[in-house]
């Protein structure tokens, strides 16, 4: 056999090779494409898929039909490609009002069906996370904020708080508090000087017994409320001729019946009651 018949024969043999991987490659694309029909050919699971219209998902095809999905999930839109969820199954309960909500711009659900117990999927005011859903208000008003709290949303709404405590602004985020009571009876004692810079309270009832939460001077904390002692100060100004210094601030600060009367030189000073 010469070297131009060799050379023939290699031709044909790789022509016939060619032909082969090419049929091969066509029939696997339609095998394929006929078992992409089959699955979208199949009757769908129960159930709607959650709204893609808010959700941006991954870029790719994780399935082409709910057979393709365990158990009830089905093959849904993420908002570019289709991947396995839950089906779309709404919970009692309405989600709390997101207007004045800045959460963090992340996806953990798609719907009712991914959140524990009662929760629902909820807007947090950029993207979705599982929360308690509204209830009615718990009775009783909210304190008013004193200064700028802690700029965090701690719950959204009453249900999300233990007991009797409501869901308040705290001046910048929103924070569990027992509700605001009326006040309890007596006045604040005027502050002395600055004291601590914090908010310790935030209304009469988060003061045990029958402290007020009272100005320290910066800040609000528990004090015990100011109540005159019995009698009047001398109708002649005490202190002629004496100490023109702050002696002291109120009655409480005057042993036994002695009271915290004005000087004649604008100072106080602990003068027997008359």
């Amino acid at each position: 056999m010469n070297a131009q018949v060799c050379c023939s024969l290699i031709a044909v043999l790789l022509c016939f090779s060619v032909c082969l991987s090419t049929t091969d490659a066509k029939k696997h694309a339609k095998v394929k494409r006929n078992v992409r029909l089959d699955e979208e050919s199949l009757p769908a699971k129960p159930g709607v898929c959650p709204d893609d219209k808010d959700m941006i998902g991954a870029c790719v095809e994780r399935c082409f039909g709910d057979r393709e999905c365990p158990d009830d999930e089905k093959c849904c839109s993420n908002g570019c490609g289709h991947v396995c969820m839950p089906p779309y199954k709404e919970k009692p309960g309405v989600c709390p009002d997101d207007k004045d909500m800045i959460g963090v711009c992340v996806e953990d659900c798609f719907g009712d069906s991914e959140c524990p117990d009662d929760e629902k999927c909820c807007s947090n005011g950029c993207g979705h996370v599982c929360m308690h859903p509204y209830k009615a208000e718990k009775p009783g008003s909210c304190p008013k904020p004193v200064g700028a709290g802690l700029c965090a949303e701690m719950c959204s709404g009453d249900s999300n708080c233990p007991n009797n405590q409501k869901c308040c602004s705290n001046g910048c985020g929103h924070v569990c508090m027992p509700p605001y009571k009326a006040e309890k009876p007596g006045s604040c004692p005027k502050p002395v000087g600055a004291g601590v810079c914090a908010e310790m309270c935030s209304g009469d009832s988060s003061c045990p017994n029958n402290q007020k939460c009272c100005s320290n001077g910066c800040g609000h904390q528990c004090m015990l409320p100011y109540t005159e002692k019995p009698g009047l100060c001398p109708m002649t100004l005490a202190g002629v001729g004496g100490s023109c210094e702050e002696l002291c601030v109120n009655d409480f600060d005057c042993p036994r019946n002695e009271k915290c009367c004005s000087s004649i030189c604008g100072g106080r000073l602990c003068t027997p009651a008359s």
